[in-house]
């Protein structure tokens, strides 16, 4: 006879909670950083969407991951014609029409925005959180460079929250010879007499498929390359020459499509100038992405922490709640700790983008490498604690998270790459004396001398001589974990006792990370 297990019954899941009215730590930080005009309006409508992420989205997601759920691929209709349609069930609609319709996109400020995105991570990616993102920056793109008939045409629709299905961009800009290498992509473009494109070549991840993306291509005899928007359907309305191949199996990230995607002359439209593709690439689109990736990573190692928590407190062994025992004590203490420094580091770099400072050319990469192989950590950590449950698909979301975050971890530049942006970054001299100065704030409690000797390791880094081809990733990974170590337990050290911290935490956590 199997013996039941009654306490194990008590282990609800963090279902049902509202997940921003149970975060003490993020209303704090909202409280000091929105403007006191329109705060209380602006944590309300946080407040609505806490609860409809641990509520009907969740539910929605959870669904929408089941067996046989998944987007698939209609490439022909009964007639043999080409039709190239995603497919997606009804509970993935669902959840991006609530998403959308929560004002997760501009003109609702930064600080708004990202908190939204960190929410809704919390039921991981979900089908969801990726085409936010990549809608985000498609629509920054398009403000700040698109033209007035680009503008007229697409941002209409990408910011109407009554459009369905949603309304969600893509980007399509891997090829397999040259992976994050943008610059080795192969993919031509033709220009036309009438100011359009024809692209031509193979794409290996166009993430989120659907009626507009970002892409990339050379002009035929250039190096240079363009940034351009490629529609599913022509002006004319016909279908355009961007051939789905086939729907990528990933691993990771399931609930949208990630096709691989031929140009056999697709119509396209440039954005700018050829010659500042990679810079618009890079200081728009991947930027927006990269700010993204880390708050998703945010919200998903928040969700696991809270999983362990409960379980941890809800499961008995021995008469004991294992929360009880020191080995899984500690282990919540230091997620916790991580979770804590690193919403304190994400939050300082959106002031710094909202503010214009320099030290954010830092902070963005740095936060893109850190949070998310602290979520990656945090994750495997709640899924050891929870033991062989935790194997389990239909009993926590961990299995779920701990594939997606491994995939933002990977996903816009690798941490080698990231890790050389850091290092370029520090570099100059603007970003360098603004990134040093928040990191020499008032200091107190053990994170006082862990600082000061971080930053003078990091100085010393920087200062050496210039480094080979070879030593340079390393350089830069070592520059960017001193960085991390001096404005995680900098804020920490700062904020320690002060209006972020009532139960005074901060420094006993800080001990943990030192």
């Amino acid at each position: 006879m199997i013996r039941p297990m009654p306490a194990l019954t008590k282990y609800e899941t963090a279902s049902g909670l509202n997940f921003f009215d149970e975060d003490r730590l993020l209303i704090r930080i909202l409280e000091s950083k929105l403007p006191e005009k329109g705060r209380a309006a602006a944590l309300a409508r946080l407040s609505a969407l806490g609860a409809a992420c641990g509520g009907e989205l969740d539910r929605l997601v959870r669904e929408a991951h089941e067996d046989g759920k998944f987007a698939r691929l209609e490439q022909y209709d009964r007639w043999g014609r080409r039709i190239d349609r995603v497919v997606y069930c009804a509970e993935q609609l669902e959840a991006r029409r609530i998403a959308f319709e929560h004002a997760c996109l501009p003109p609702t400020g930064l600080l708004e925005r990202m908190t939204k995105a960190y929410l809704l991570n919390q039921n991981g990616e979900g089908g969801v959180t990726c085409p936010l993102a990549m809608t985000d920056g498609l629509v920054q793109l398009l403000e700040s460079h698109g033209t007035p008939e680009q503008k007229k045409r697409w941002l209409t629709l990408a910011l109407d929250a009554k459009t369905y299905p949603a309304f969600t961009a893509g980007q399509c800009v891997t090829e397999r010879q040259g992976g994050s290498n943008v610059s080795e992509n192969e993919t031509e473009a033709e220009p036309q007499a009438d100011g359009t494109w024809r692209l031509t070549g193979l794409k290996w991840f166009c993430s989120n498929p659907g009626e507009l993306w970002v892409t990339t291509a050379k002009p035929r005899g250039s190096d240079a390359v363009g940034l351009f928007l490629v529609p599913k359907h022509r002006p004319d309305g016909t279908l355009n020459e961007t051939h789905i191949l086939r729907l990528k199996d990933l691993s990771a990230t399931r609930g949208k499509a990630t096709a691989e995607v031929e140009y056999r002359g697709a119509y396209a439209e440039l954005i700018g100038r050829v010659s500042h593709g990679l810079a618009l690439l890079l200081g728009v689109v991947l930027r927006a992405s990269r700010v993204h990736v880390a708050a998703g990573s945010l919200g998903m190692m928040r969700r696991a922490y809270l999983e362990a928590k409960l379980y941890a407190e809800a499961r008995v062994v021995l008469d004991t709640p294992v929360a009880d025992f020191t080995h899984a004590r500690a282990t919540l203490d230091w997620m916790e700790a991580a979770q804590t420094a690193s919403m304190l580091v994400y939050y300082e770099q959106l002031g710094a983008l909202d503010d214009e400072n320099d030290a954010a050319d830092v902070l963005t990469p740095l936060c893109k490498i850190h949070v998310t192989k602290l979520a990656s950590r945090v994750v495997h950590e709640a899924r050891l604690l929870m033991a062989g449950n935790a194997t389990l698909r239909d009993f926590s979301i961990l299995p779920r998270l701990a594939e997606d975050t491994i995939a933002q971890e990977i996903w816009e530049g690798t941490h080698p790459i990231l890790a050389g942006h850091v290092l370029r970054a520090l570099r100059r001299p603007a970003s360098r004396k603004a990134f040093f100065s928040l990191c020499k704030g008032k200091q107190k409690g053990p994170s006082a001398e862990a600082v000061v000797a971080a930053l003078a390791d990091l100085e010393a880094v920087l200062d050496r001589s210039p480094e080979t081809p070879k030593s340079r990733a390393a350089i830069g990974l070592l520059a960017g974990d001193l960085a991390w170590r001096a404005i995680s337990l900098s804020l920490l050290g700062r904020e320690a006792g002060g209006r972020l911290d009532p139960e005074g935490s901060f420094s006993r956590l800080a001990e943990l990370l030192v």
